[in-house]
């Protein structure tokens, strides 16, 4: 039976940056999962050569996994990890 929860997860993705040609990697996650996090919270910083890139949360909620990981190599569109949004 699939899990009716999962349907409400939010994706967070790797934003397109432009930076087809460099390579972008996972450089710090900034929260665990099981923490709260609010629309604007730093999640995750990406490191392109030179520039650190972060991806914040777009709701509010329980980032509730990770799926790639430090120094992980990412690509435009990749699901990094999963937010359960605030139900209130």
């Amino acid at each position: 039976m699939p899990d009716i929860a999962a349907d409400h997860r939010i994706p967070i993705l790797v934003p397109d940056l432009g930076t087809e040609q460099e390579t972008l990697r996972i450089s710090s996650w900034l929260v665990e999962p099981g923490q709260t996090v609010v629309v604007g919270d730093r999640l995750v910083e990406l490191l392109i050569p030179g520039i650190t890139y972060d991806i914040s949360a777009t709701q509010n909620g329980e980032l509730v996994s990770i799926v790639r990981h430090v120094d992980a190599i990412v690509s435009t569109g990749e699901v990094i990890g999963w937010l359960e949004p605030d139900q209130s």
